[in-house]
């Protein structure tokens, strides 16, 4: 509370200060800091610093804050309404929290009018306090990020959102979360399956500074008056200002084709075995059982992001016509293979219907794709899970008839 009055009193108390006393006023920095190993790192990070241009002391606000031991953290991130939390800290036990990390930090100092650093100062303080700190977060619309652009955009009267909400590179927020998820097998894999059709329309440089790094090259480019913003760079923990370097988006095509292919052909080479008595029935029953569960578990995961979540990034989305949630009734026929070795005649017809029906919605969901509406980047899914479909619908058909 202390340091909120007194930031408060340096930001307000200035307007009847003579020329001399105005000049105390707080540099205002944008600080930048790169990827991290951890998931929770991996699209970077960013913060305000407003610092004591004698001694260089300062305060950070850091929009990034959230707690595991939030109350109903577990639902809220389930449902889509999970909160972030911003905070003022000490400015250089902020940074050195990230150094330690071995994460390199860009600092950009800004040029504001006076009477525009007077008035970040003190909304960045109220914004901070117990009443107003707490913001529902989603992924690309209300982040660490677009919270600090937002607040720049105001101090700097608008001049941010208006050089950049017309313009645009073509990117989508679905290529920029492949090309920062893509160290991770999991998370890329998770999120791109998860995410539906808003997230391919093309997004303006604007909606790109969801990224940190995105904001910081911006900035960099942005005059006011014809004056630069940026008025000095530097790069922690020092060196030459080196460039933060934007991932190259990957192209994973040929790696989902060939796993779908490769997981296919085991199954049936395992049904070949199987056929000819050999030991080959686990593995084909245990296989078999695993994937159907597996495709319907995920279709029913992505069908209840779509439909009974806020998460507005996961609708809409064609995943659920290759990931059938159908599938789950053809599990039971698999898991009796498993354990009995046979299928009773009722399992094995409801199972047969339900692998027709689902290769009935591979194929919709393939043939939507010559529809301009249906235009959600996942050829990658489709190659992947095609095979699979085809073999489990197959070898589920041979239930009918055991």
């Amino acid at each position: 509370m202390i340091r909120f009055l007194a930031l408060l009193l340096l930001g307000l108390g200035l307007a009847g200060a003579s020329p001399a006393r105005a000049q105390a006023l707080p540099e205002v920095w944008l600080a930048t800091v790169e990827p991290g190993e951890i998931y929770w790192q991996r699209f970077g990070h960013n913060a305000i610093l407003l610092t004591d241009p004698v001694d260089g002391s300062g305060i950070a606000y850091n929009f990034g804050y959230f707690s595991f031991e939030q109350e109903n953290f577990l639902l809220r991130f389930a449902q889509g309404r999970m909160l972030y939390q911003a905070v003022a800290i000490d400015a250089a036990a902020d940074l050195d929290g990230y150094l330690a990390d071995g994460r390199r930090v860009w600092l950009q100092r800004l040029r504001l009018p006076p009477e525009r650093v007077q008035a970040l100062a003190a909304e960045l303080a109220r914004g901070v306090q117990p009443d107003r700190r707490d913001y529902r977060y989603d992924y690309y619309l209300a982040n660490c990020s677009t919270r600090v652009r937002d607040a720049l955009d105001a101090a700097l009267g608008g001049a941010l959102e208006r050089a950049t909400s017309h313009r645009s590179h073509g990117q989508t927020f679905r290529r920029h979360t492949r090309a920062h998820a893509q160290d991770l097998p999991w998370l890329y894999l998770a999120t791109d399956l998860a995410l539906g059709q808003p997230v391919d329309e093309p997004i303006t440089l604007w909606q790109q500074m969801f990224l940190p790094a995105q904001l910081m090259r911006a900035m960099a480019e942005l005059e006011v008056d014809g004056q630069a913003v940026v008025i000095e760079t530097r790069v922690l923990p020092g060196g030459a200002v080196s460039e933060l370097v934007q991932p190259e988006v990957p192209d994973f095509r040929p790696h989902f084709a060939a796993a779908g292919l490769l997981l296919a052909g085991l199954l049936m080479a395992l049904a070949r075995f199987a056929e000819r008595g050999g030991a080959a029935r686990l593995p084909l029953a245990l296989g078999g059982s695993m994937l159907t569960l597996a495709i319907g578990s995920a279709g029913v995961v992505l069908a209840f992001l779509w439909f009974a979540t806020d998460h507005a990034a996961a609708a809409r989305n064609e995943n659920l016509f290759l990931f059938a949630p159908v599938w789950l009734l053809a599990a039971p026929a698999w898991l009796q293979f498993l354990l009995r070795g046979q299928v009773s005649a009722t399992v094995g017809r409801i199972a047969h219907i339900a692998a027709w029906i689902a290769l009935a919605s591979l194929l919709l969901g393939a043939f939507a794709k010559v529809f301009r509406s249906f235009d959600q980047s996942n050829i990658e899914w489709l190659l992947l899970i095609w095979p699979l479909v085809l073999a489990l619908r197959h070898l589920t058909g041979q239930f009918r008839r055991s």
